[in-house]
Order: C-alpha cells, then structure tokens, then sequence
C-alpha cells in the first residue's frame, strides 16, 4: 500500500512541477488530484483501523459512548488536515488557518462530552 502511494506521490510532484512552468492552475489541479488519490489509496488501511476501534467495546470494558467519539476526533482531524494542506498548496494561508481552527473547534465539540464524563469520573474518586 506504501509504495502505491509514493509512487503516486512521486508521479504528482513531477508532473506537477513541469505543469507549474507553463499553467499554475493546471499544476493545482494535478495536486488536488494526486492529493485525493491518495487518499483513496489509504481508505483500506483507513477501514482497518476503524474495524479495530469497533470491535474495541467487545474486547474490554470500554464503552461504545467513549469509541464513538474517538472515531470522529480521529476521522475529523485527518479531514481538517488533508483539507488544510490543499488550502496551503493553493496559496491560501488564510483559509488554511481558518480551516484549522474550524477543525479544533469541532474535535472539541465532539470530545466535549468525553472530557466531561473524565472530570465527572474524576470528581467522583474524591
């Protein structure tokens, strides 16, 4: 799997490269493309580990309340990078930035009932 995507990796950074000398838009184009490629390439790996954290309630005491939640900080902070990147590599810093703090602000929407079920948890032990 890690070889595909070096491989796509490699053949998106030359291509794009000699694109970007005679037309930058279709140099981003070649990016975003090469980008979701990518990912495509890494949705198998992606669906193994979340299989994982799934099964994770069945294997120990820990609560489908808890797993839930962590699937989507996870899932959230890999879009928010991905997207961010993207927002980078066309120029736009600003966005880029914006993009992330979005994705802060959401991870801690999400893991807010997590952290106060910690401090609840925490609370009751004193």
């Amino acid at each position: 799997m890690i070889t595909k995507i070096i491989a796509v990796a490699v053949v998106t950074i030359i291509i794009s490269s000699i694109t970007k000398q005679y037309r930058a838009d279709l140099s981003l184009l070649i990016n975003i493309c090469g980008g979701l490629l990518i990912v495509m390439l890494s949705i198998n790996g992606l669906t193994e580990i979340i299989d994982a954290m799934v099964n994770l309630p069945q294997n120990t005491s820990i609560s489908n309340a808890v797993i839930k939640p962590l699937i989507k900080v996870v899932g959230i902070g890999y879009i928010t990078e991905f997207c961010a990147d993207m927002a980078e590599d066309s120029g736009n810093k600003t966005i880029c930035s914006k993009i992330i703090f979005g994705g802060k602000i959401a991870i801690c929407a999400v893991a807010l009932p997590l952290i106060t079920n910690m401090l609840n948890a925490i609370l009751s032990l004193l």
